[in-house]
């Protein structure tokens, strides 16, 4: 496990050959058909709880265990972490849109980090280019405005750190929470998050917008306040709550610890 641990962390030669090898190779392919069998033509198949069951066994939850999974950040913690990135920084148009063409939100928002910024270009030199910091968060700030939210992806999250792109995401287009809200947690677990969202009892007015803002449906109206359920830590509900009634606490949660592991 320590050298699968050693040889899978940011900047080794693996885990870039790896990465390059996943964008070029493996990324989209495998983006189009988990988007049709959970939403489009091959739905009648993928809704079956058997095969659910058997795809999520068989390909998900070692692929969000072992491969690739992302952890949910809100809005001002991802300008921090932009504005703490060394290196190139690099954009193009989100694998998650262009597999599926099924969803109206802006494209070029896939930003690529640290070795992600090496491989994406080297796989699609044409398709990608290279931005700076201000570029970067002009991007998550119009997403933001947009209702959207942002997502750090980590190559090999149950062995390292490798975090390689913020996607800026939404519930009709991106297909990694597409495929954790239908296979569920436990088959496709997503990383906890390093904030939770917390009620501020004295300012919520039981307005409920937090709750239609929660992707994840985790708020919920209870004796007339605000409650967090299970909370993955995307902050949309607290942009979103017009009396100011929630904060995003820190917590203590490693960012590649998977919740219900």
């Amino acid at each position: 496990m320590t050298m699968l641990h050693d040889i899978t962390t940011e900047g080794t030669s693996f885990q870039r050959r790896a990465l390059f090898v996943f964008a070029k190779f493996v990324e989209l392919p495998l983006l189009r058909c988990s988007y049709q069998l959970l939403r489009g033509r091959w739905k009648w198949l993928g809704s079956k709880p058997l095969f659910k069951r058997i795809m999520g066994v068989v390909l998900a939850r070692p692929l969000a265990l072992y491969g690739d999974s992302a952890r949910p950040v809100p809005y001002k913690e991802i300008v921090e972490h932009i504005n703490r990135l060394d290196g190139a920084i690099a954009v193009g148009a989100c694998r998650c849109r262009i597999s599926h063409h099924s969803c109206p939100h802006p494209l070029d928002t896939d930003i690529v980090i640290r070795t992600g910024t090496e491989a994406w270009l080297k796989a699609f030199p044409r398709e990608y280019r290279v931005i700076d910091k201000q570029e970067a968060l002009n991007i998550v700030g119009r997403c933001h405005e947009l209702g959207m939210f942002h997502m750090l992806f980590f190559h090999f999250p149950s062995h390292g750190k490798a975090e390689y792109v913020i996607c800026n995401c939404c519930e009709c287009g991106c297909v990694p929470y597409i495929i954790n809200r239908e296979l569920g947690q436990d088959y496709f677990p997503l990383l906890r998050g390093h904030s939770v969202a917390v009620t501020i009892d004295d300012k919520c007015d039981g307005s409920g917008e937090c709750v239609a803002a929660c992707p994840f449906g985790q708020r919920e109206i209870i004796n007339g306040k605000g409650a967090t359920l299970d909370c993955f830590g995307c902050g949309l509900c607290a942009a979103a709550c017009p009396a100011n009634a929630i904060r995003m606490n820190h917590t203590e949660h490693d960012c590649h610890e998977h919740p219900h592991q």
